[in-house]
């Protein structure tokens, strides 16, 4: 008797599976992290306790703006813990390595000797741990770029994954700058969480996402021919964290036009973020009506994966006729269909071998019409999904 054919798996929004070694590396960045912290707290566990505790008071605010820019094309949310784990991980080797050599230079202010207090930066500190960090932080993208560049889709995935790795090495800085300002009083305590507390966890994703941004125009381009987009946004990243770094005791005046610059900046990765969105609607519009003969797609109901508002209405009509069972089934239905148009654009590119794509295609295809199967077996009778103008929809049973 032959065995039954495997049932088609999307490996969180994306096929294939993450490196184990990969993953090994980037946890063993975390556990440094982690020794790290109990450094901090050998020097007294109130001021660790305290810079904890403000350090993560805006990472939830922050990780849900970046999940909110991933809605259409999520990245698989254990590669983003590892990317998170592993920005923590090099702020705390770039502390311990200005804490061996007993230097500030090569660290961050916020990781230095006078952490968390109101004190000149020179230029050298300033540059110095801004190439530091940034070349850390766009080590572990490279890595990311070399082991999962099938991963990295545009620039909203570069954006995305760069600041998951910041948000961790952000988290790990302002441990230690609040836990060095707790120690010399509430009034430098209250000082360093207004620099670092309030747009500070802004500003590190900004920074690692100009090499983000960079790394994705390389991952859609054949070859090396890209490359120098990763050095670009390298030089971008370290100079707007130069910027930041050297504002640390600014006055009023000049940290007012560092956060002008800094905030154009953050308006021009969004922009560049929402252009991505764009672009990629319009691949599912290119590439889905082709699969019409499927059985797994039609015209109404493209019209529904192209849009933010159907693909909501469409998860809702879903649980309202079948529950959670039907949301789930219409959820996956939305992010095989858009790995499709990825993957079907990827092929177009010549970024893809043939046989790879085949297989994507055909597994994405097989959830698809999983999903329309799960929608469409249950034995209350399922109203026409509110996307049908012109045409059926696949989950009408008369489709």
């Amino acid at each position: 008797m032959a065995a039954p054919a495997p049932e088609p798996v999307l490996d969180v929004r994306r096929f294939g599976r993450t490196p184990v070694g990969f993953i090994v590396t980037l946890a063993s960045c975390s556990l440094v992290a982690l020794i790290a912290l109990v450094i901090v707290v050998r020097g007294g566990p109130v001021p660790a306790l305290t810079g904890l505790a403000l350090a993560l008071l805006p990472v939830p605010q922050v990780h849900a703006a970046v999940l909110y820019l991933d809605r259409l094309d999520p990245a698989p949310r254990a590669l983003l813990a590892v990317m998170f784990g592993a920005g923590a991980g090099v702020a705390a080797l770039t502390a311990l390595a200005g804490r061996a050599l007993h230097t500030g230079v090569i660290t961050v202010p916020e990781l230095g000797p006078q952490a968390g207090r109101v004190a000149g930066v020179t230029a050298t500190a300033a540059i110095g741990g801004a190439v530091v960090a940034e070349s850390l932080k766009g080590a572990v993208l490279l890595a990311l770029f070399g082991a999962r560049r099938h991963e990295i889709d545009g620039v909203h995935d570069g954006v995305v994954y760069a600041s998951m790795t910041a948000l961790g090495f952000a988290l790990i800085a302002n441990v230690y700058a609040y836990a060095e300002a707790e120690r010399d009083g509430f009034g430098a305590l209250a000082s360093a969480f207004a620099r670092r507390g309030i747009l500070g966890p802004l500003w590190d994703p900004l920074f690692s996402s100009m090499i983000g941004i960079g790394i994705a125009y390389a991952a859609m381009r054949r070859g090396g021919r890209g490359y120098w987009a990763i050095a670009a946004g390298w030089v971008a990243a370290v100079a707007l964290d130069a910027l930041w770094n050297g504002s640390v005791a600014a006055g009023p005046t000049r940290l007012a036009v560092v956060y002008l610059v800094l905030a154009g900046a953050l308006a021009v990765v969004a922009g560049l973020v929402a252009a991505d969105r764009r672009r990629i609607v319009g691949l599912i519009k290119r590439f889905l009506p082709g699969y019409a003969a499927s059985g797994a797609v039609t015209e109404p109901d493209v019209t529904m994966l192209a849009s933010m508002r159907w693909r909501r209405a469409g998860r809702q009509w879903a649980r309202l006729h079948r529950g959670h069972t039907g949301l789930r089934a219409m959820s996956e239905y939305q992010l095989a269909a858009t790995a499709l148009a990825l993957a079907a654009n990827r092929d177009s590119l010549g970024l893809i071998a043939p046989e790879v794509f085949a297989a994507r295609r055909e597994n994405a295809l097989g959830l698809m019409r999983a999903a329309v199967d799960v929608l469409r077996a249950g034995r209350a009778p399922l109203r026409s999904p509110p996307w049908e103008r012109n045409g059926r929809s696949v989950f009408a049973k008369d489709a």
